[in-house]
């Protein structure tokens, strides 16, 4: 079997999508393909494009704020910040403070201290607030960090007990202490046992040290607690329910499929545009073989990002396990064409061709994946029947026999059955 595919590292897209959450799914098609559009160039870098797809997507449906902070985001990246400013003031009006923090990102890069900083503080006494480390590291507050603007606003105490804990821990993280990381949360969840960002912080340690049972557990509790609360909803910036997400991906690597896959059906319901997501659920859906499921899940992801070569890799992976080797040959045609001299994608194919009975194609290609990487038991074996089905029985028994020494058992099965 092909070798288990990896998340892409451009998705993380650098995966990290900043997405906004709103019920981007009642915008109806046409302005839902318009948003992902523009997340998709977004993403790639490509900010003019992108402000095009979310004007497109406006011009359909203005009722909704994440599509203005989006595209004055983008405005930003393109050094426009007045037109980045009309925006963000055009989300307010639709959702009161909800781009406080980009108006003063937009005025700080504006040179109007004045203002960034109201609106610094319109942000930090709202619902909305980020971590001040992560302010604090912003580059477009630079230019205000010597005024005394910003020395006053930050004599106030604007973040709570619960909020520093959860900074501390981050800092335990970076710094790769995680036991002591879960050491402060277990004290301060004793002292607060009903908080959600106390218990969610804790699945994230949790998931990061590989615990992914304690990870889910922690996370169902958190998210039990928000449903159950009155409270306000987090901020849109904040992107995609981070405990959903969390579980989800703490689900996948429990190897609990069908729970993954219904956290990463929500996840998309939430959030179209997070496009790791489909990646993520297609591997789920690979793990219980609906490979239908996967394949359509990998090729919605590649409508947007149709060069990420570990995407299509994974595609062909998924055509191969079920079967359909024609398809899984033109993806392995095309990581080829995009990396000649990468021993998977000829390991891939050449099993495919093994698979379709075109042997010398087959030969070709393993042995080139061979000179490539030499320790691969697996494409061993595969040569070493390429072989044999083409008449060669010494050679290809040789090979099989290497594949055994390196510790593939079916090698030793084509033995019995081909070799003397």
């Amino acid at each position: 079997m092909l070798e288990k595919v990896q998340n892409s590292g451009k998705v993380a897209v650098a995966v990290a999508v900043a997405v906004l959450v709103s019920c981007v799914t009642a915008y109806g098609q046409a302005t839902e393909e318009s948003y992902l559009t523009g997340m998709a160039n977004f993403n790639r870098g490509n900010y003019d494009k992108a402000a095009e797809s979310f004007t497109i997507a406006i011009s359909r449906n203005n009722a909704y704020e994440n599509l203005f902070v989006r595209r004055g985001d983008c405005y930003l990246k393109l050094k426009d910040p007045e037109s980045a400013i009309r925006d963000f003031n055009e989300a307010n009006e639709i959702l009161p403070n909800v781009a406080d923090l980009w108006l003063a990102r937009a005025y700080s890069l504006s040179d109007n201290t004045a203002k960034a900083v109201l609106f610094l503080e319109s942000h930090l006494g709202s619902p909305y607030r980020v971590a001040e480390d992560s302010i604090k590291k912003d580059p477009a507050f630079d230019g205000l960090q010597t005024s005394q603007e910003w020395y006053m606003l930050w004599q106030k105490e604007w973040y709570s007990d619960e909020e520093k804990a959860v900074a501390d821990v981050r800092y335990y993280m970076k710094k790769g202490l995680p036991d002591q990381a879960i050491s402060l949360l277990d004290n301060e969840i004793v002292k607060s046992p009903s908080s959600a960002g106390l218990l969610t912080m804790r699945g994230e340690v949790n998931f990061r040290k590989g615990n992914y049972a304690a990870a889910i557990a922690d996370i169902t509790a958190a998210l039990t607690l928000q449903k159950n609360s009155t409270r306000t909803k987090p901020s849109p910036q904040a992107g995609a329910e981070a405990g959903i997400v969390l579980r989800a991906a703490s689900y996948l690597k429990a190897t609990r499929y069908k729970d993954a896959v219904s956290d990463f059906t929500k996840v998309l319901k939430d959030d179209p545009a997070n496009f790791p997501a489909y990646l993520q659920r297609a591997q789920a859906n690979a793990g219980l073989q609906n490979w239908e499921a996967a394949i359509r899940d990998v090729q919605t992801y590649l409508r947007y990002f149709n060069d990420d070569a570990g995407a299509v890799f994974q595609c062909g992976t998924y055509y191969f396990d079920s079967e359909d080797y024609m398809n899984a040959l033109k993806c392995f045609n095309k990581n080829l064409k995009q990396d000649p001299n990468n021993s998977n994608y000829y390991k891939a194919r050449g099993m495919t061709y093994t698979k379709t009975a075109t042997y010398r194609y087959a030969v070709s290609d393993l042995s080139m994946a061979l000179d490539l990487d030499p320790d691969d038991a697996e494409t061993w074996m595969y040569l070493g029947v390429a072989k044999i089905r083409t008449g060669d029985n010494v050679n290809g028994c040789s090979d099989l026999e290497k594949a055994r020494q390196m510790g593939s058992t079916e090698a030793v099965k084509y033995m019995l059955e081909n070799c003397k």
